[in-house]
């Protein structure tokens, strides 16, 4: 019996030997190689035409309906009350820098993070669409912080082709 219990172990190491060592996370300045790139969530800029682009409310940020469930962060413009109103600016989980996107005229509009400094308690993150020649602005102050998240305020506004409303939000980043 002892020989059996002997020769299970044996096979158990052995079995546990052959998945091989555990392979190291990759550093974050490591290269991607084109099959990890293929495999990598992509945000699409398609040119999207915007009704009356000449007058200034064409660029007023507007509430959307998210093309992804899989939200990081989440910036909802501030109502009267100081409660969270329509959501206008988010981030996804996937990707570094993550994917971002606002709302112009109802429709969510997919960005790519340009920058982010802090100065002085607070941070100026920008962000861009480089189809539509569309750049946000984002300066955001961190307000708290819980378990897995922090909480923000701050505005946001369009800053190219043309100058919106800044549009004052609070909202929180994490899972």
């Amino acid at each position: 019996m002892k020989f059996t219990s002997a020769l299970s172990a044996l096979a158990l190491a052995a079995g546990l030997a052959a998945c091989g060592p555990q392979t190291e996370a990759p550093s974050p300045d490591a290269t991607v190689t084109e099959t990890e790139a293929a495999e990598m969530p992509t945000v699409t800029q398609e040119p999207v035409p915007i009704e009356k682009a000449d007058e200034a409310s064409a660029w007023e940020l507007t509430d959307f309906t998210p093309a992804t469930n899989e939200i990081y962060c989440s910036f909802h413009a501030v109502n009267a009350e100081s409660e969270p109103g329509p959501l206008l600016f988010m981030t996804e989980i996937a990707g570094v820098p993550a994917p971002g996107a606002i709302g112009l005229e109802g429709e969510p509009v997919p960005l790519k993070e340009v920058s982010k400094t802090d100065t002085e308690g607070t941070s100026t993150w920008l962000y861009a669409n480089e189809a539509r020649g569309l750049m946000v602005q984002l300066e955001v102050t961190e307000v708290g912080d819980g378990f897995e998240y922090k909480s923000y305020e701050g505005t946001i506004q369009v800053t190219q082709p043309e100058s919106g409303r800044a549009v004052p939000f609070t909202g929180t980043c994490g899972v």
